[in-house]
């Protein structure tokens, strides 16, 4: 049981919001308990198109007689050119229809005389690029004036997606959609056009380790646990989750090569300091999950990593490893506080997120363990965005002073113009080294 008193940080109750960018499918309840790697929502592979056949009309048949003449019934698979439909004629002969496509029967109307066979769609069916400017006889810059869907748009195979000249003409091309999916590029250099099946199944996972405590009807859950929560001045890499080892004895040694050994693969590792270019080279190599520490230099990271940092937001990197700089850019040792707390942390299995925006709403990385069975008092997360008072410690969020830490000296009432001209409200702020800067108050936070 871990020792609550050599904690620097308080218990606070987590609320982590999961949701899917699309409505899709929740597959937990409100009181389930759910680990990092539980799946808690889904969207499905989307359904394939639906085609709406006229089937009583192409028969000569009168709809009400529709389900007489169907050879197939609701849910049968089918195929293309499969007949699926047949109806006597008498002195006429007799008429068939086949199905346009693969897919599922999924309906038979006997009001409309109309039949819904739904395309299937494998799971990882590649995209399909055709040369459209070949079948036009254009130039492929001239692709797009000829194009009768545009990106985005949803398209049936065999469909008409592209057209030169006028439809009675003699010398009029087409362009014909060899299957069903989506455009997803007209390209003007090539002539070609690409339709993809964007049909990837995308699962939304617990990331910590609590209780459910809502559920977002279609889009996702709200999960809460009593946790230590920690922030850092700047991250990259994505949501992962591991065992914290400390690797070195204080919060100002500097994080290097020989202090990463076979032992830290899979595992989240803290520093103390600076971390060296090879440390981080060798924790990437070695399957280190995630690196805390005190700073690291900019052309460390984007060498050692081989990563371009993203301009004002991190955390989509897909470099197999995350990285926490609790105290920014340069040479300054991690907070001792936050080392202690750390250390006392260690052996526990923690959740942490690279992400961080340095724009309007304020992103930060961070570090949570989770107590989910913890029984004693919590404290109150404090809000950024909370009243600032005198005296208050906090820390810049925004550039040219971003991750720097003071105190509020003063509040003026009115707001001020700054350098962009704008006129805002603002806060004066003492820096630790003793410089002092007024700054917008969205630009601070408590600390």
């Amino acid at each position: 049981m871990l020792d609550f008193s050599n904690v620097k940080h308080p218990v606070t109750l987590v609320r982590k919001v999961r949701k899917l960018p699309l409505p899709g499918e929740v597959l937990v309840q409100v009181g389930d308990l759910v680990e990092p790697d539980t799946p808690v929502a889904r969207i499905s592979l989307r359904p394939g198109i639906p085609w709406v056949i006229p089937a009583a009309r192409l028969l000569g048949i009168e709809p009400e007689k529709l389900q007489s003449a169907m050879l197939r019934k609701v849910g049968d698979s089918v195929k293309t050119k499969e007949i699926i439909a047949r109806a006597e004629q008498g002195l006429y002969g007799r008429k068939e229809l086949a199905s346009p496509t693969d897919g599922i029967i999924e309906d038979i109307s006997t009001n409309s005389g109309r039949i819904v066979i739904r395309e299937e769609f494998g799971k990882e069916e590649p995209p399909v690029s055709f040369d459209v400017a070949f079948e036009l006889g254009v130039r492929p810059r001239e692709v797009r004036g000829f194009m009768l869907r545009k990106e985005g748009d949803e398209v049936k195979k065999g469909s008409i997606i592209a057209k030169k000249g006028e439809t009675a003409a003699f010398f009029t091309k087409t362009a014909i959609a060899p299957i069903s999916g989506i455009i997803s590029e007209i390209n003007d250099q090539t002539g070609y056009v690409t339709i993809a099946r964007p049909f990837k199944e995308v699962v939304v996972k617990g990331y910590i380790k609590g209780k459910v405590a809502q559920v977002l009807p279609n889009r996702g859950v709200v999960i809460e646990t009593p946790a230590i929560r920690l922030t850092g001045i700047f991250g990259l890499g994505r949501e992962v989750h591991g065992e914290l080892k400390v690797v070195v004895n204080s919060h100002r040694d500097v994080l290097t090569e020989d202090k990463i050994t076979a032992d830290c693969a899979g595992k989240i590792i803290v520093g103390g300091s600076f971390a060296t270019n090879e440390a981080l080279k060798k924790a990437l190599d070695l399957g280190v999950k995630g690196v805390i520490t005190g700073t690291a230099n900019y052309l460390n990271i984007t060498k050692s990593l081989g990563v371009k940092l993203g301009v004002g937001i991190t955390g989509q990197e897909d470099i197999g490893m995350t990285v926490i700089l609790m105290e920014g850019f340069g040479h300054l040792d991690m907070r001792e506080e936050v080392f202690a707390t750390l250390k006392a942390l260690e052996g526990l299995p923690a959740s942490i997120n690279g992400a961080t925006q340095i724009r309007a709403g304020a992103i930060r990385p961070e570090i949570i363990v989770a107590f989910p069975d913890y029984q004693g008092p919590l404290v109150e997360e404090k809000a950024v965005d909370e009243e600032l008072s005198v005296g208050q410690r906090i820390r810049l969020i925004s550039d040219p002073y971003f991750g720097r830490l003071g105190r509020v000296v003063s509040i003026p009432r009115e707001p001020v113009v700054i350098e962009t001209e704008a006129r805002v409200p603002v806060v004066e702020v003492e820096l630790d080294d003793g410089e002092k800067v007024v700054v917008p108050r969205p630009n601070v936070e408590v600390f």
